[in-house]
């Protein structure tokens, strides 16, 4: 039997795993996965764990991930087990002291503390610099794999896997550390990465982006990085990073590639630039949508983007579908993008949302919202013919008023100070409350 532990971390993989049959705790370098979480999917096909232990505070993604594998669970073949520890058990001290201070039968008992100390750094490395690989513009730590080992330390020894009938003085035999790599995936040390220069970090030479952080300096990635949008950037890097041996995915890239090198589809290529250009991030806008922080322009990038896939979808159809990602991107971009075009051109008033900086609404859309929009439009002149009446039933000493609104408290008539108003009792007027 095999026992998952999993971690997902700003977008970064740790994984550790513990095998029943050789006593051994495998372990995945920490890894860049997609929000899909597909990298973790593909972890589960390969070795089939009978639990999946993770931290009980998770991602929005993961959550969605292991909510659906719980639906499943009784569903052929047999879904895992998914267990929930609290996640100060995943904390990163208390997780590298756990490694550090485990009996290991590999270890022999002669090896003091420091000895022990620097054969287990040898072996698992409790430290990730992902500046080393170009990751992220700034240094910091991702220690998802070392959290992922603590936590899968700390289930082994509440479960007591192998040791369930010994005495409890008795622990968990562990006969090694082994570090996994999926079949299909090539393990590249950042050692390689450095010497190679795929990735390379340089200070950003502009003095306002010094705090900011790095930019790519000269290496293998910035040369062929062409990419008009974050997300091709994104996704670019993960290859990078994961360098695959399946034929048949090299294969299918390949053929893009050679396609778009013939000169007769150069000017293809352009017009397919020039709409990825217009393609922006669609989940944060959604996200600011559901949570009511929506911006004037964000419903304009939308439709751009959106009749920017629908450009793409029909000029992958008029390509060659022998080809697996334009017959992808004519599959999946389907009608429906159209008619979401089509609502927001004939709901959303671009001119007036800019011109006002908030969201309006074409007229003739609903007869409700035109007849607020009627009111609030003929206000100022309501609220001039309401001054008027008033001033007519005050004392002859005012020469004149207005109404004013105040949010939370409403509408105020607003007079000027009289000279004969200096005591509280010279501020009464009859009908009115001094506010």
């Amino acid at each position: 039997q095999i026992h998952l532990c999993v971690l997902w971390t700003s977008g970064f993989l740790g994984i550790a795993y513990y095998d029943t049959s050789d006593s051994t705790i495998h372990f995945m370098p920490d890894a860049p996965d997609h929000e899909s979480l597909k990298l973790l999917q593909r972890v589960l096909d390969e070795i089939n764990p009978r639990s999946i232990v993770t931290s009980a505070k998770q991602d929005e993604n993961m959550a969605q991930f292991l909510g659906k594998l719980a639906s499943q669970e009784h569903k052929e073949p047999k879904r895992p087990e998914i267990i929930f520890l609290p996640s100060v058990d995943f904390g990163l001290e208390i997780s590298k002291q756990r490694l550090l201070s485990g009996n290991y039968a590999f270890i022999p008992d002669s090896m003091t503390t420091t000895e022990k100390i620097l054969f287990l750094s040898s072996v698992i490395p409790f430290d990730c610099l992902l500046t080393t690989l170009g990751l992220t513009s700034t240094p910091f730590l991702i220690p998802s794999q070392v959290r992922a080992l603590g936590g899968l330390l700390k289930f082994l020894g509440r479960r007591r896997i192998g040791v369930e009938l010994e005495d409890y003085n008795v622990s968990v035999p562990i006969l090694g550390f082994k570090k996994f790599v999926l079949t299909h995936l090539v393990s590249i040390d950042q050692d390689t990465y450095s010497v190679l220069q795929i990735f390379k970090s340089e200070s950003h030479p502009s003095v306002y982006k010094v705090a900011s952080g790095l930019k790519e300096g000269l290496s293998l990635f910035g040369i062929l990085n062409r990419c008009r949008c974050k997300w091709g950037e994104k996704l670019l890097r993960l290859w990078f990073t994961r360098p695959t041996l399946d034929l048949g995915e090299l294969n299918s890239r390949l053929d893009v590639i050679q396609f778009f090198l013939l000169p007769q589809n150069l000017d293809m290529a352009q017009m397919l630039h020039r709409l990825l250009g217009h393609i922006k991030n669609v989940p944060l806008i959604l996200k600011r949508m559901k949570l009511s922080h929506t911006k004037a322009s964000d419903w304009q990038v939308l439709y751009k983007t959106v009749y920017s896939a629908l450009g793409l979808r029909d000029a992958c159809r008029s390509l060659p579908q022998a080809i697996q990602l334009f017959q992808d991107i004519a599959q999946e971009f389907s009608d429906d993008l159209h008619h979401i075009a089509s609502l927001i051109g004939k709901v959303v008033d671009f001119e007036g949302s800019l011109a006002e900086n908030r969201f309006t609404v074409l007229p003739n859309i609903d007869p409700d919202i035109d007849e607020k929009k009627r009111r609030l439009m003929g206000l100022p002149s309501f609220l001039t013919e309401v001054a008027r009446k008033e001033l007519e039933n005050l004392d002859s000493r005012i020469p004149s008023c207005s109404v004013i609104y105040i949010p939370l408290i409403g509408f105020l008539l607003s007079i000027p100070r009289l000279p004969s108003m200096v005591e509280a009792s010279d501020f009464e007027i009859e009908g009115l409350d001094f506010m």
